[in-house]
This record gives structure tokens, sequence and C-alpha cells, in this order.
């Protein structure tokens, strides 16, 4: 059998660094939002306005190289809804390119329902509110986060960007955010509240950006 040569300690690592753009030569940033994620955040807050995308995006961009200057190159809203005629208008602000909108591309996916079911061992059947008698259906989002994840790594692969800001808590994304930051130098910077973002996703965050703590700063302007 032909004898295997064997590698220096650290090589595939190495050869990962190697054959990836040097991380003090890359510019620009990517920014993803679970749509869902943010507006429960937002209730959570139990305020009586809405997020103002154009503005995080400007807290955003304080966050980038001035010299050379950096920008936001891809930009993602990802949503799933069960009516999308009612959300047209907004999804058409969120469009909107900068200066004078946050210029976020729309995925939208679709919502499915079903009911809830009692388990065969406790006697099966549609599980009912005990009081206005109406059957209690369970409301999934379908694809958000797959599509999340494969525009996410897709849009690395062709922009090489040095920053990450990602406005999501579920722990399904940290794989892909722990490669990005252990693999590719990637410097990830969360959007959400503390109590919601996942233990599994919190440690590869270079910093937490509390829409609790910024509410005021980032509320729409009511007309």
């Amino acid at each position: 059998m032909p004898q295997r040569t064997p590698k220096p300690a650290g090589f595939s690592y190495a050869a990962r660094r190697m054959a990836s753009s040097s991380v003090s030569d890359r510019l620009g940033a990517a920014w993803f939002v679970d749509g869902a994620y943010v507006s429960k955040v937002w209730q959570s807050l139990q305020r009586r306005d809405k997020p103002d995308y154009l503005k995080l995006r400007r807290l955003l961009e304080t966050y980038l190289h001035s010299e050379p200057k950096e920008a936001i190159e891809d930009a993602y809203y990802f949503t799933a809804e069960s009516d999308p005629a009612k959300t047209n208008a907004f999804h058409s602000a969120l469009s909107f390119p900068p200066p004078s909108g946050p210029g976020l591309r729309v995925k939208s996916y679709w919502l499915s329902r079903r009911q809830l079911q009692w388990p065969a061992s406790l006697g099966g059947g549609a599980v009912i509110h005990p009081q206005t008698g109406e059957p209690f259906e369970l409301t999934q989002q379908k694809a958000v986060d797959v599509g999340l994840v494969f525009h996410l790594l897709r849009s690395f692969s062709l922009r090489r960007w040095r920053v990450l800001f990602l406005a999501a808590g579920d722990g399904d994304f940290h794989e892909a955010v722990q490669h990005l930051v252990e693999n590719e130098g990637v410097d990830v910077y969360l959007i959400g509240a503390l109590n919601s973002i996942s233990d599994e996703l919190r440690p590869y965050a270079r910093e937490i950006i509390r829409l609790d703590e910024r509410a005021e700063e980032l509320a729409r302007v009511r007309a």
C-alpha cells in the first residue's frame, strides 16, 4: 500500500486560511434579518410603534470602517406570511434602496397550519379550548431557516465580506455562524434581545446589538 505523507500539525487550518482571502484585506458586510424574530422581540417590549429598518441600517453602518469606506453589500429580510397581499406595502418599503430605504431583499416563504391532536395514549382527538370550544392550531414557518442559511452562505461565497449583522436568535443557525467565525474569520454582530438569543448562537457574537436598549432610537416615527 502506498504510504501517506504525514501532514504537519495545523495543516488543515492553515490551508483553509490560505485558500480564503486574508481577513485583514477583506471589506464589506452583510445583513440578514429573520423578520418573525425581530417582530417577537419588538412585541415583547410592549411598544405601540414598529422598528424602523432604515434607522437600523444606519446604526449598523456605524460599526463599519470609514477609511477605506465599507458598505453593507447584501441585505436580506426573511419572512413567512399567511396573507402576502396584506404585507406588500411593508415589503415594498423594506426593499427601497438606500439612502431613502433599508435596501432589504425580501424573501417570503409560507406558513403551515395544522390542528393539534392528543396522542393516542391520551385518547386521541382534537385539542379543544376548555372555555371557547375552539380547536387549537399549530402555526409554523416553513423553509425560512433553510432559506436564510442558504442565502447567507451563498452571499459569503460570492462577496467574502468581513462582517455579518444577523437579526436572529434561533440555535438552528449556529452551525453556519460557527463556520463563518472559526473558519472564515467573520465578525458576527447579533441583533435582538439577550433572553431570546439561543445559548448555542450567543458565544459566536462579537457584540449583541440589543433592541431593548435602542428601541427609542430605532422606533418608526408615527405619522
